[in-house]
């Protein structure tokens, strides 16, 4: 594992002289602030394309799906791995027999697991596998988030479908207007969703399905991360590029890693502890960076 601390780029959001919500939905000003991100490590490159990754704060640790290669081919080759928020990797193969395993969520002492056509359900505690929901005539589902209930909201990215997970039922609960959904965040009131193909950053009403969009050009829009400042979000195009981007004010580039073919995947970011941490696909590491906002 490097440790680095290399700034990298600084920028300032101005207040457009619109109000913002935050997580609690209610009307808050919206303040003018700058940030700065800087490189605190990069982890060992025995990952094997790394897509998602997943804090629990129960136990201090991070989950990392690994694809394997092939993010569409159910070869049983996928695993997800478990490492320290200081990027040391703990156990490589925690959880074998996956297939290309993807988004994450924490619902309990559960993990669960976006694994082409299937729901896969994880224990903590364990380690193991508990249950496999295979979902019929899916494409592939991509990022899978929980609400404050437990109900978890699932991407089908080739299907073009959100679907709602509730009491061990799956319904759909959108499939109109999308294309490409990937990355999601369920808020109480609210579903935001990163496309890769709209290549826009929107949110969802819960109850009416009403479409806000909080920026476009995004390209191929995928990990969705809620910083702690009420209607500011990290938000990654796997491409290479991570942006700030605040529901009234829009987007601006954060961190660009297009020149070096450094993938910016699934990411995530830990407000306690001030790492946004960045899968890196096809280099087979994770990078962590602080955010410093003043």
């Amino acid at each position: 594992m490097k440790n680095l601390t290399i700034p990298l780029i600084t920028l300032i959001l101005i207040s457009s002289g619109c109000g913002n919500r935050g997580k609690d939905g209610k009307n808050l000003k919206s303040p003018v602030m700058k940030f700065t991100l800087t490189e605190v490590w990069t982890s060992d490159t025995l990952f094997r394309t790394p897509e998602s990754v997943i804090y629990d704060p129960q136990r201090d640790v991070l989950y990392v799906t690994n694809i394997n290669l092939e993010p569409r081919l159910k070869d049983g080759n996928g695993f997800v791995s478990k490492a320290g928020t200081d990027g040391n990797i703990i156990e490589l193969m925690w959880v074998t027999g996956l297939n290309a395993p993807k988004g994450t969520a924490i619902a309990g002492d559960t993990l669960y697991v976006a694994d082409i056509d299937e729901l896969v359900l994880i224990d903590l505690e364990k380690g193991s596998i508990i249950a496999r929901k295979t979902i019929d005539g899916i494409g592939m589902i991509n990022d899978i988030t929980t609400d404050d209930e437990g109900n978890l909201y699932i991407s089908d990215t080739d299907a073009n479908k959100i679907y709602r997970y509730s009491g061990g039922n799956l319904t759909v609960w959108l499939d109109q207007g999308l294309d490409k959904p990937n990355g999601l965040l369920a808020e109480k009131t609210r579903l935001l969703l990163a496309s890769m193909g709209t290549m826009d950053f929107v949110a969802f009403d819960l109850k009416t399905k009403e479409k806000k969009v909080f920026a476009t050009e995004i390209n191929r829009g995928d990990g969705v991360a809620y910083t702690g400042i009420p209607g500011y979000y990290l938000v990654s195009d796997w491409s290479g590029e991570i942006f700030m981007i605040n529901e009234d004010t829009g987007k601006i580039s954060l961190l660009n890693t297009k020149e070096e073919q450094m993938n910016t995947a699934d990411i995530c970011y830990i407000a306690d502890k001030n790492l946004l941490i960045v899968p890196t696909f096809a280099k087979n590491s994770l990078k962590a960076f602080s955010l410093k906002v003043f």
